[in-house]
């Protein structure tokens, strides 16, 4: 007897539409209905339904069929909805707050920049002004036709699972519950994604780079250094969860080893 759960009709269905809709994502062109039945093994009929579901939930679009040069009507190609959900994309920075919203073909439709030495705020302060950037960009979302379903915050530093920035250097930050400031402002309601910014960088770049893309790791230098790493298309968090933020130790040590020779006496 399997003494596994017992899969539910939900959970298949769940399953089959990410299915369906990763296909069209990663596609060289747009799929017809019959071409994502081939590829991923599920009859016309349950593609046909799940393709309806997806076009009705504006995740998919319909496009014009290609020419074509045989017998038979040309079938329409399916690409991902422009006008559908969207990511809101939120970054602090030293010297300055960014955000952008990003709809699922991962074009930019909006976009703001604040420019400012966040130095010199407090967390809650520079915590509450990138949420109300991202409330701005948001809205302009809203006016285009655009829903925004869930969005990421880039942090400069070190940032564990839920949302606490345990050290952000150039901020002067230390312990910093960054998940419970923003819980009660006006992206509350978002599902938010906090991590390093050079983590959320290479996980943009590993979608981006399409599947050819497998394995690199991606390095920031704004003001500081940072690095995300992907191995085999997951990113690599170490068994601390801060593989790629090693630069202000191997700092310190150099500048320790400096001071110590500069200390050493000179022999003749």
């Amino acid at each position: 007897m399997n003494g596994g759960s017992p899969v539910r009709q939900a959970s298949v269905r769940a399953h089959n539409l990410a299915l369906v809709l990763r296909q069209v994502a990663t596609a060289s062109r747009p799929p017809s209905r019959a071409d994502l039945a081939a590829s991923t093994g599920l009859t016309r009929a349950t593609v046909s339904a799940l393709v309806d579901d997806l076009v009705g939930g504006q995740l998919l679009a319909e496009v014009d069929p290609a020419p074509r040069l045989g017998a038979g009507r040309p079938a329409a190609g399916l690409v991902l909805h422009g006008y559908g959900p969207a990511g809101l994309g939120l970054e602090i920075n030293v010297d300055y707050l960014a955000g952008c919203v990003v709809d699922l073909t991962g074009t930019v439709r909006h976009r703001a920049v604040r420019h400012g030495d966040q130095r010199p705020l407090t967390p809650d302060a520079v915590l509450r002004a990138v949420a109300d950037l991202g409330a701005e960009l948001r809205a302009e979302a809203a006016a285009a036709g655009r829903t925004v379903a869930g969005a990421a915050l880039a942090v400069p530093g070190l940032v564990s699972a839920g949302g606490q920035v345990h050290r952000a250097p150039n901020l002067a930050w230390h312990e910093v519950d960054a998940a419970g400031i923003l819980a009660g402002g006006p992206l509350s309601d978002l599902p938010l994604t906090i991590d390093n910014e050079a983590n959320l960088a290479a996980v943009a770049e590993l979608h981006a780079g399409g599947p050819a893309l497998d394995s690199f790791v991606y390095v920031s230098g704004e003001i500081g250094i940072g690095a995300g790493i992907v191995l085999h298309r997951d990113l690599f968090r170490g068994a601390r969860g801060w593989s790629g933020e090693r630069r202000p130790a191997a700092r310190r040590r150099a500048r320790r080893a400096r001071g110590a020779s500069r200390r050493s006496p000179r022999t003749p």
